[in-house]
């Protein structure tokens, strides 16, 4: 077992409980977003399983829809890089709202019986 007086700060923010010569003494580690269109692209094919391609009764146009999301998301993820040059504002676009894209898509796909690609 561990020590009794051991003890993990684990934190995204920063914190004013934790005294500062601890901190300058301790590892820190960061989560960097992926670098690159083609890490992106891997990063957010990551997400899904074969439950969201077979829960789809139109599976050749859902993954068609995902490919487009998918790339949008990681281009302007890639483009948050060089801040405000073409940008009016930062928007924090994340992986929680690429899936919140994809099923509002299949849900949207899945309630016509005609595929609504201009609305797409």
């Amino acid at each position: 077992g561990a020590h009794p007086d051991f003890r993990v700060f684990l934190s995204a923010m920063p914190q004013n409980v934790v005294p500062v010569p601890i901190l300058q003494k301790s590892i820190k580690l960061t989560n960097e977003p992926p670098t690159g269109l083609k890490a992106n692209m891997l990063i957010n094919y990551s997400l899904f399983d074969q439950s969201i391609w077979e829960s789809s009764s139109k599976q050749g146009e859902l993954k068609s829809i995902i490919f487009a999301l998918c790339f949008f998301h990681s281009v302007v993820c890639e483009r948050r890089k060089f801040g405000p040059m073409g940008w009016n504002r930062g928007y924090p676009f994340n992986q929680g709202d690429l899936m919140v894209c994809i099923m509002v898509a299949n849900n949207y796909l899945e309630a016509s019986a005609k595929i609504p690609w201009d609305d797409l």
